[in-house]
């Protein structure tokens, strides 16, 4: 994680994990509350992948009535729904391989049992920033195997300096 952090950055990508949302809870949370009044204040809205919103999706019985927090943020603008990566894509596909690989490796784990959401975050900034939709990504997220290798494997592909790392936990600390 380095210094360069800004979050006003109009350029800029924020890609969310689901540790970020489960670590501010449910809408009622003061947590939840200021990572909803940071994404306005910036003029962010943090994009999740489908398997982010899978994993954040199946925990409605201690939420809102009829609705999960994730679908209230996305409900209320300040989180967006990825649409599903292009695999086709070359950058996409060798990204998310490179994540996994890295991942395993950092954390002593055969590739087939690295979380599918993890390369998912990845293949999300990889197609925002290949297609020019964005210069530069922000990984937002609590597992920091994860994110490490998120940025090394930019770094790898040409994408270096395009992507940092945000310690969903940090974040949350610095806005409450």
């Amino acid at each position: 994680m380095s210094g360069s952090f800004d979050p006003t950055r109009e350029d800029a990508v924020w890609v969310a994990d689901s540790g970020l949302f489960v670590a501010c809870g449910r809408q009622q949370n003061n947590k939840y509350t200021a990572l909803e009044r940071f994404s306005r204040r910036n003029d962010i809205s943090f994009v999740i992948p489908q398997r982010v919103y899978e994993e954040l999706g199946g925990a409605p019985d201690r939420s809102t009535p009829g609705q999960t927090p994730i679908n209230s943020a996305i409900n209320a603008g300040w989180v967006t729904l990825a649409d599903e990566p292009n695999y086709a894509n070359s950058i996409v596909s060798r990204v998310m391989d490179d994540v996994r690989t890295f991942i395993a490796q950092s954390s002593n784990r055969r590739e087939d049992q690295i979380e599918k959401a993890d390369t998912a975050l990845a293949a999300v900034a990889a197609e925002r920033l290949d297609s020019g939709d964005a210069a530069f990504a922000y990984i937002v997220t609590t597992d920091i195997d994860a994110g490490e290798g998120i940025v090394s494997a930019f770094s790898r592909n040409g994408f270096d300096e395009q992507v940092e790392l945000k310690d969903g936990f940090e974040l949350i600390e610095e806005i409450t």
